[in-house]
């Protein structure tokens, strides 16, 4: 099966490609979509077949709408609805980020079994309560438009490849084209398989609890409103390999000597870190600043001002500092970098 990007991250997509071949054996072809200009870039050499395709070629008519927006969610649901009419890309195929990353080995069950998809969900989009950003506007749209259609309203965006079907691809295209021609920031993965789930409910399993590590990258993001029941995936944030961060000593690239040992240690790291949070091992000091944090959430405006002066990655900085707990040791009981 065919695992297909959209991407302008040569570095970032030529170093997961390693992973999905060493860890999901059934993928027989990337397709990685980029800007012309970077074609040459993403001829990667690799044990699995490696197309690339211009996404101008992919846009078509909608080139030009797609250069002239500026809203990131929306041109990510325009690009990739647009795959639907791509002849090089499959009936079935597994869409996924440059930077969603396996962490044991997957097999295709994962993603079809009896004949049947599983989709994989992360949120109630009636409880996403951020509006600070393209991707904040665009859950809380996609919320009002599925729930016009009469769909239900679960986010899959959750950070993790999927599969799709090319043809139920293009029927959610045309189902939702009202919507992308009014500029709206449509989720696209929710969009398809809230779709999929009301249209075509005998192809699909019931939703299932997303599986991905780092998604949230950290505690004090938003709260959990589904519970991974394990890991499968890591969304990879070059930030949390910085130095000082939770994983600032282990390697990004795959490793297959080490892999499962770094995995389960990534694994024990983050999950410490969320449960310290979650308990409240958190000093007077740090519990005020992510108070005053939320609060300016409030206030987009405010929020984004707050962001521009304490950016994401250095908040992060923050919790690691103002967190005491297992999180921030080793398994022999040093203090991580």
């Amino acid at each position: 099966m065919q695992i297909v990007y959209i991407t302008n991250r040569v570095h970032m997509a030529r170093e997961t490609l390693v992973y999905v071949e060493n860890l999901m054996p059934f993928v027989t072809e990337a397709v990685f979509v980029c800007p012309g200009s970077q074609v040459e870039d993403f001829h990667f050499k690799s044990r699995i077949s490696v197309r690339v395709i211009d996404e101008v070629k992919v846009l078509g008519k909608d080139l030009r709408r797609f250069r002239e927006a500026g809203d990131h969610q929306f041109k990510n649901c325009l690009l990739r609805f647009s795959l639907a009419h791509v002849k090089d890309i499959d009936d079935e195929f597994i869409m996924s980020d440059d930077d969603n990353r396996p962490l044991v080995e997957i097999p295709l069950s994962f993603f079809k079994s009896s004949g049947r998809y599983s989709g994989y969900y992360y949120y109630d989009l009636k409880k996403w309560s951020a509006r600070e950003t393209d991707y904040d506007r665009g859950q809380h749209e996609t919320c009002g438009i599925l729930e016009d259609k009469g769909y239900e309203i679960f986010s899959y965006s959750s950070h993790m490849p999927q599969i799709i079907n090319k043809g139920f691809l293009a029927e959610a295209a045309r189902v939702f084209q009202d919507s992308l021609d009014q500029g709206a920031p449509l989720d696209e993965w929710s969009a398809y398989f809230n779709f999929g789930q009301n249209v075509y409910p005998e192809r699909f399993h019931p939703p299932m609890p997303f599986k991905t590590l780092c998604w949230p990258p950290f505690p004090s993001d938003w709260d959990l409103h589904v519970r991974p029941d394990e890991f499968c995936f890591e969304n990879y944030y070059p930030i949390l390999y910085e130095s000082n961060s939770i994983f600032s000593d282990l390697s990004t690239g795959f490793d297959e000597t080490s892999h499962v040992e770094i995995a389960n240690e990534k694994i024990r790291r983050r999950m410490a870190f969320q449960n310290d949070f979650e308990a409240g091992k958190i000093s007077l000091w740090g519990k005020m600043f992510f108070l005053c944090r939320d609060m300016a959430g409030r206030f987009p405006n405010v929020r984004r001002r707050f962001n521009t002066m304490i950016p994401p990655s250095r908040q992060a900085m923050v919790l690691h500092f103002f967190l005491d707990g297992s999180s921030r040791k080793t398994k022999t009981g040093n203090r991580q970098p």
